[in-house]
């Protein structure tokens, strides 16, 4: 199916649908500076059983980029007011990086609409050095636009190895990345340095997988460790060697560890 837009939350909203129209409903949150389409290599894996809602969070892909600072309250809001104008009453979520923070967020603030979460890759605190590299990432953008940005930060999401193959995938990321609008990665990006969710992870009763990179720089594993330790009942899985974008780099070993969650999750909550 095409890219469809929705109004919600005051601005227009990119979404589509894939999968299997009479499955249950699995909504897709993507990282900073992508869009729906960086879960492209996950679909293939889900679609058979699973009606895959994707969109594009405010001022990224082709949703409306307002001038920012955004917040994540404001990400999370804009969430339910998506699954509001699509009249859905409850999702499985499944979120990478600043999608997995929103997905949190969506957990402890309304977890009557969460089904499961699979929170990939992602954090559920900001740091000193979190927030001092999204100062510096801000200074490029402002300075050069998006691609001086993805040269100084391609190697936190892949491998070395990865990255300098730069093979087709590779590029349908560089390409999603530097098409990216500047208010929208500038308002993002203040969004996610106030993150603090990790008192209030307690909070999340819904089933919940997390899934680590175990060379990931942005967000390392012993992030993903404080998510575990923090929900009750989560589990954590980790693909060694990898980096942010695992997803895309080694999407087999994603896919399995992600199917079998969703599987799990699905069986608990019907």
């Amino acid at each position: 199916m095409s890219v469809e837009k929705v109004n919600a939350a005051g601005i227009a909203f990119a979404y589509r649908w894939d999968g299997n129209p009479e499955g249950p409903v699995v909504m897709m949150a993507h990282a900073m500076g992508t869009s729906h389409r960086i879960w492209d290599w996950q679909v293939p894996a889900l679609a058979d059983r699973y009606r895959l809602l994707r969109y594009d969070w405010r001022g990224h892909g082709d949703t409306d980029a307002p001038p920012g600072p955004y917040t994540l309250a404001q990400f999370v809001s804009d969430a339910v007011s998506v699954m509001d104008a699509l009249m859905l009453k409850k999702v499985h979520w499944v979120g990478i990086s600043t999608g997995g923070m929103i997905g949190q967020g969506l957990g402890i603030h309304h977890p009557e609409r969460i089904a499961s979460l699979s929170l990939c890759n992602t954090t559920s605190q900001s740091t000193e050095w979190y927030r001092e590299w999204v100062k510096e990432r801000q200074a490029v953008v402002c300075e050069g636009g998006m691609v001086p940005v993805w040269e100084m930060t391609d190697k936190l999401w892949f491998t070395d190895a990865f990255a300098d193959a730069a093979n087709a995938d590779y590029h349908a990321v560089r390409d999603i990345f530097i098409k990216t609008p500047v208010p929208g990665y500038l308002g993002g990006t203040s969004a996610v340095a106030d993150l603090a969710y990790l008192p209030d992870l307690g909070k999340i009763k819904a089933p919940t997988r997390i899934i680590a990179a175990g060379d990931d720089p942005v967000t390392p594993i012993v992030r993903a460790e404080e998510i575990r330790d923090g929900i009750a009942g989560s589990q954590l899985m980790v693909i060694d060697g990898q980096r942010h974008f695992s997803n895309v780099a080694v999407p087999d070993a994603f896919n399995t560890i992600l199917r079998r969650g969703l599987d799990e999750m699905q069986k608990e909550a019907s």
